[in-house]
């Protein structure tokens, strides 16, 4: 007996870790699981992908997560790679932004605002009566900016916000919902009436405090042991073209002219890529999930000797604002952030370019986009040796965008899923786009899913975070 049949499509971080999922949860069940996961590309990892050259651990996205999502923690552990995990070096805590072509040191608490060159001395003024800012205007999804010109101001609001939005996000904070993208903002104002008010009240938690973590040889460490454990239920170079309702189930049609039945299907891919392989099944369907936008971006690491960089490199790195002009959203600092990112005597920097501000660059070639993140690392560092070492990586459609209306769209694609029992849809798409939201999304899903075909209640939705199936 084969037991339930799943097709999982998407070899990202999510569809990996909702594969594993379900393969744990079976064998610890006891029970039968005929599982496939699909990926369009040649290797698995989706955005996790790490480079190891001549010395040099390279990331062509994430490069960490925070050590305080237990589902994260979880699969670490499953996996036996708690050990391999690396903290990122104190001086990480040290984020800079720039502001008037200089570093300007960006406060860490409440308490540093006063002080900060970040501001002018009016936008800390501004800052300071943030407890009386006006209310939230009844019946609006405001955006990210406007919460946060109403609360601290505009000043504060570009140079804070909008900075850190384009570094978290690679998006626009004048576009995107900020109940969507910053639910803990929302509620604070919610819950306290203050954003300053909900600093000064929150308790310091009790146990460890997060941390930056990755792993020692980069964040590919995770995906190739996901991999690994999926074994013979990977594959890979199998892109998915469409998915049918049929009289037993579902029938997934791949690529090069694979067909694969299921009694569930897991749809861990970006909404856009979901959009096609529903369009004959639910139009409307696909409709709404071709609304769902996303940032392109543009990773370029660069690899100097360190006696060629004029300033130290103490911290994660910088921001930089709107009104720079630059096609640089940020820059990390990689061989200061954790150890053993390069060899001895060589810096390594990622530069981040791209995004929502500067969309026309995902399109050139690799070469010209090199060029210009280094003329814009001279800008701010003064960098003018060539380095010694560079790689670049182009992510078309990098990270999804919680543009006002998000939830909006995220529920009306829930209940258009419930309409076809054993279709799933999880991942960054829908809420949160971080690593740990990834891994989160997929987690869930899968744990769901397994409840329902391991139990008495077949009639149990499965549901992921924030899509129900």
């Amino acid at each position: 007996m084969s037991g339930p049949r799943v097709v999982v499509v998407g070899g990202g971080v999510t569809g990996l870790t909702a594969g594993v999922t379900l393969l744990d949860a079976a064998r610890d069940a006891g029970h039968p699981l005929s599982l496939t996961v699909l990926e369009s590309g040649a290797g698995a990892g989706g955005h996790a992908q790490t480079t190891c050259d001549d010395g040099f651990v390279v990331e062509a996205g994430p490069n960490g997560f925070l050590s305080r999502e237990p589902h994260t923690l979880a699969l670490i552990e499953s996996l036996g790679l708690t050990s391999r995990l690396v903290e990122a070096r104190p001086d990480a805590a040290r984020r800079f932004i720039v502001r008037g072509g200089r570093l300007c040191l960006v406060p860490d608490g409440p308490a540093g605002l006063a002080t900060t060159p970040a501001l002018s001395l009016r936008a800390k003024l501004r800052l300071m009566a943030e407890p009386f800012a006006s209310r939230p205007p009844a019946g609006v999804d405001e955006t990210v900016y406007d919460f946060a010109a109403r609360r601290i101001g505009a000043e504060a609001a570009e140079m804070l916000v909008d900075a850190a939005v384009s570094g978290i996000s690679a998006g626009d904070s004048r576009r995107l919902s900020v109940r969507a993208q910053f639910p803990v903002m929302h509620e604070m104002e919610r819950d306290h009436g203050s954003l300053l008010r909900a600093m000064f009240s929150r308790k310091r938690p009790r146990g460890p405090q997060a941390r930056l973590v990755s792993f020692d040889r980069g964040m590919g460490v995770l995906t190739a042991a996901l991999a690994a454990r999926l074994g013979v239920h990977l594959r890979s170079g199998t892109g998915v073209s469409r998915i049918d309702r049929t009289t037993r189930g579902w029938r997934v049609t791949a690529e090069p002219g694979n067909v694969f039945d299921a009694d569930h299907v897991v749809l861990a891919v970006p909404a856009r890529a979901a959009a096609p392989m529903v369009d004959d099944l639910n139009p409307v369907l696909a409709r709404s999930l071709r609304q769902i936008e996303y940032a392109g971006l543009g990773v370029v690491a660069l690899a100097y000797p360190v006696r060629d960089v004029p300033r130290a490199l103490d911290g994660y790195g910088y921001l930089a604002t709107r009104g720079e002009g630059l096609a640089t959203l940020g820059v990390v600092w990689e061989s200061s952030l954790f150890p053993g990112r390069a060899p001895d005597g060589q810096a390594l920097l990622r530069v981040m370019i791209g995004g929502a501000r500067r969309p026309d660059v995902i399109d050139r070639p690799a070469a010209e986009v090199e060029a210009l993140a280094r003329r814009e690392l001279q800008q701010v560092l003064g960098i003018t040796a060539a380095p010694s070492r560079a790689w670049t990586f182009a992510w078309p459609s990098a990270i999804a965008q919680y543009t006002v209306g998000h939830l909006e769209r995220r529920a009306a694609i829930a209940d258009l899923v419930a309409a076809h029992p054993g279709l799933a849809l999880c991942g960054t798409s829908y809420d949160g786009v971080s690593f740990n939201h990834a891994v989160k999304s997929g987690r869930e899903l899968a744990t769901s899913l397994a409840g329902r075909l391991w139990s008495r209640d077949l009639t149990a939705p499965v549901t992921a975070q924030g899509v129900t199936a």
